[in-house]
Formats: structure tokens, C-alpha cells, sequence
């Protein structure tokens, strides 16, 4: 009979887990509807690294295993503040649990959390071992993504463990200064200060993952724009042009959607200061656009390098990846499905436009 400490926490995951999938229900659309197909092919490029890493001999496939399983845990540590909150681990941490249930309780939930990796690893090894190219493995490339697994498993239980038994109410509050504490004067009236409080805190404040969300969609956009242009044997052209897009229009579409909410929160409680709301969200827009010069100078610098601005195809490729931003951001407020019935139009027109620039 399973423990009712391990059915709490495993519930609790379960419930932070569905309010993820209704978070990112609008985005997960966009991909869904457009790129059903596209997704099953990039399915296979799930296990890819692990497999190319053990073809490699064992000296540097044991660090590229282990460099690959400890990454992999990574978006365990984004949603650890949602699947234990402050509030809760500190609950817990009171608890007379012993230090073994606490362990089976982190294995379980990071099992839970790891189980749809498992699934990507299982369909992208049978493509593969059913194609069986040359420089495939079988033996090893199957080890290999087993050990990458096991690792991320055991990384995401430790990050799970530590949530509880590190909580984080219950510190010592800092002891008072017997002198009066000089006084700083704030530049309260800057739009940047105002910015800054209003739009830029709350996307990592009170166990928020709107920011480290954004963050890892930033570093993945970037990554998928140098991989699409280095152009690696084991990556597709076309592949690389569509997951570069599509993190791109996810990027900025994700971030419009925190931002639009945000405006909605701050307007009802901002209804008797003495500032404009409306000039307040124009500027909170022109820093995201400011925010997305990032990846698109990136994608302007590669593509340079690989002369994919050359042809036709590359130069209205580039006029449309820096027409996203505005187009998405200063668009008017329409429904959750218009708004992505837009963002889809976008992707699909950069896709099938990337995919031919190396034609």
C-alpha cells in the first residue's frame, strides 16, 4: 500500500504539472495544429545526442553522457518553485518524515516529471534502430540513452529533494541595526524604475515561471538559429529552419501573452495612481521589442556567416523574422484564438520560407 505522504506528493505534482499545460495551452495549440507532422519527425532527433554521443569512444562518450544527462534535468530546476512551493516545502519540512520516504517521494515526482522524456527516448530509438544508419550503434547507442535517462532522473530527484529539505520560510530575519539607516532616494517617477517594478519583478517573483519559462525559450531560439546555420550532418536543414522558427514566434508570442496579462493585473490596481496606464504598457512594449533585438541580431550575424542572406529566399526570410515582433506585440488585444490563429499564420509563412533558403 503506497504511503500517504507519497500519494500528497505525487498529487501535488500532478496538480502543478496541469496548471503548466493550461499555461501554455495557447502555445502548445500553435505547435500542435500547424507542425503536427513536422513534430513527429523531430520526435527522431530526440535520443540523437545521447546516440551520438556513446558511438563515441568511451574516453569522451562517458562526459558527453554525463554533461548530457545533467542538462537534461535542467527544466526540472524551472519547475521546482510549482511543483513544491515555499508555502508547501516549509509545511513539509516540519514533518516528521523520515530521510528514505523523502527519497522515494523525490524519486517518484521526478519520475512523473521525467516519464514524457522516457517516451521521446523510446520512439526516437526505435526510428533509428529501424533505419539503422552506419554509424549507429545499436548496443551502445540504447546503453547510452539509458544512462542519459538514469542520470536525469537522479539529478531531478536530488533538485526535488533539496526543495524540501531547504525550504525557504523560516530563515532568520536580519537582525536590526541600532543607528538609523541612511535614506536612498529611489528615482520613483522613471519609466525604467516603473518598468522594472511593475512588468520586469513579477516574471520571477512568488514562485512565477513566466521568466525562467522566457529565459529558456530565449537560450533555445538562439541555440536552434546557430545549429540551423552551422548546419551539422545530423540536423536537416529543414529541421533546423523550423525549430528555429518555431521558437522564435513561441518566444515572442509567450512573452506578449505575460505581458498582456500583466497589463490586465496592473491596470486594476493602478486606477487612482497618478500616471498614465495606457503610455505605461507602449513603453513596457517597446522594452520586449527591445528584448527581441537579441535573437534577431544573432540569426542576422549567422546567417552572414553562412551566406544565407545571399538568395531571395534568405532576404525575405530575414524581412519577416524582424516583421514577428512588431507584428505580434503591437497587434490589438484579440481573443486567446485569434491571437493564435495570428501566431500561426506567422510561423507557417517563416517555415515554409526557411525551409527554402538551402534549396
Amino acid at each position: 500500500m503506497t504511503h500517504p505522504y507519497l500519494r500528497f506528493r505525487i498529487r501535488l505534482a500532478r496538480h502543478a504539472l496541469a496548471e503548466l499545460a493550461a499555461r501554455l495551452r495557447s502555445s502548445a495549440e500553435i505547435v500542435v495544429v500547424l507542425l503536427g507532422p513536422t513534430l513527429l519527425g523531430l520526435l527522431a532527433f530526440a535520443a540523437m545526442p545521447a546516440m551520438l554521443a556513446a558511438s563515441q569512444p568511451w574516453l569522451l562518450a562517458l562526459p558527453l553522457l554525463l554533461a548530457h544527462g545533467v542538462v537534461m534535468s535542467l527544466p526540472v530546476a524551472l519547475l521546482r518553485p510549482q511543483v513544491v512551493p515555499a508555502r508547501v516545502a516549509a509545511w513539509l519540512h516540519a514533518l516528521p518524515v523520515p530521510p528514505r520516504l523523502e527519497l522515494q517521494a523525490a524519486l517518484a515526482v521526478a519520475g512523473l516529471l521525467v516519464a514524457p522524456l522516457a517516451l521521446a527516448y523510446a520512439a526516437s530509438l526505435a526510428i533509428w534502430l529501424f533505419q539503422a544508419p552506419g554509424w549507429l550503434l545499436p548496443a551502445r547507442s540504447v546503453a547510452g540513452t539509458v544512462f542519459s535517462l538514469l542520470l536525469t532522473w537522479a539529478c531531478a530527484g536530488w533538485l526535488l529533494l533539496g526543495a524540501v529539505r531547504q525550504p525557504a520560510a523560516g530563515r532568520a530575519a536580519p537582525a536590526e541595526s541600532s543607528g538609523p539607516s541612511p535614506y536612498v532616494p529611489q528615482p520613483r517617477n522613471s519609466s525604467l524604475f516603473l518598468w522594472r517594478q511593475l512588468f520586469w519583478l513579477p516574471l520571477f517573483r512568488n514562485g512565477s515561471l513566466a521568466g525562467p519559462r522566457q529565459a529558456a525559450l530565449l537560450a533555445a531560439s538562439l541555440l536552434a538559429i546557430l545549429l540551423w546555420m552551422l548546419g551539422p550532418s545530423w540536423l536537416p536543414r529543414v529541421a533546423g529552419a523550423i525549430l528555429a522558427s518555431v521558437l522564435l514566434v513561441l518566444l515572442i508570442h509567450e512573452a506578449d501573452t505575460a505581458l498582456r496579462a500583466q497589463c490586465a493585473r496592473v491596470r486594476e490596481i493602478a486606477t487612482g495612481w497618478p500616471l498614465s496606464m495606457h503610455l505605461l504598457a507602449w513603453r513596457a512594449r517597446a522594452m520586449l521589442l527591445a528584448g527581441s533585438l537579441l535573437p534577431l541580431a544573432v540569426l542576422v550575424a549567422a546567417g552572414l556567416a553562412a551566406h544565407a542572406w545571399d538568395h531571395t529566399a534568405g532576404r525575405v526570410y530575414l524581412a519577416l523574422a524582424w516583421a514577428t515582433p512588431p507584428l505580434l506585440v503591437l497587434t490589438p488585444p484579440f481573443t486567446a484564438r485569434g491571437r493564435m490563429a495570428l501566431a500561426a499564420f506567422v510561423l507557417m509563412i517563416l517555415c515554409a520560407t526557411g525551409s527554402a533558403i538551402w534549396n
